[in-house]
């Protein structure tokens, strides 16, 4: 074996000159503020879907009867939608990916039933305690949307619109206010 060279890798300073560098940061106690307060909403933001997630399996525990099999099952398409959405997003074609779907439309079977066990129970809980959205409140929907996309809110409003899914976006908010409003009702318990 022959060696043709040594390679070390330098790590910049960790100074003013480099939070300069990464741009928006005029010196490196700015920048290890801005990546404090990103790694604390983080924080925040996975305890939150973490709440959220148990909230949901006990509200899926509590429906008194059995989910129906055509819920599951279109349930497990919009999931299979979705994955094969999220695989084209990313230059990849779902026929050519070489996964099972049968395999995978069965692995998601459980969540399907408990995803849909959950939307039942917070149906619920927006008829009983009569929540409801404003046309406002989809449109500053439609708003961050657009924000997010890089296009207009009324572009986004007339894709929906062409789409038919401005009433997935009233479903979801509503869905989101139930959330809420059981999330301000339950008690969390530590691990402690």
């Amino acid at each position: 074996m022959t060696v043709k060279g040594l390679k070390r890798r330098v790590l910049p300073e960790l100074d003013d000159e480099f939070a300069k560098d990464l741009g928006e940061f005029e010196t490196l106690d700015t920048l290890k503020t801005r990546v404090r307060e990103d790694l604390e909403h983080e924080a925040k933001h996975a305890a939150d879907r973490d709440v959220r997630g148990e909230l949901m399996k006990q509200l899926a525990s509590r429906l008194p009867f059995e989910v129906p099999a055509s819920l599951v099952a279109r349930e497990i398409d919009r999931r299979l939608e979705d994955f094969a959405r999220r695989l084209i997003d990313q230059n990849i074609d779902p026929r050519q990916a070489g996964i099972d779907w049968n395999a995978f439309r069965e692995s998601q079977r459980d969540v399907a039933r408990e995803a849909v066990a959950a939307a039942l129970v917070l149906d619920e809980v927006t008829r009983r305690e009569q929540l409801d959205v404003t046309d406002e409140e989809v449109e500053r929907e439609v708003g961050r949307y657009a924000e997010r996309t890089g296009r207009t809110p009324a572009a986004v409003r007339a894709a929906l619109e062409k789409e038919g899914g401005l009433s997935r976006v009233y479903a979801g908010l509503r869905r989101e206010k139930s959330i809420d409003f059981a999330m301000s009702r339950a008690t969390i318990a530590g691990n402690s």
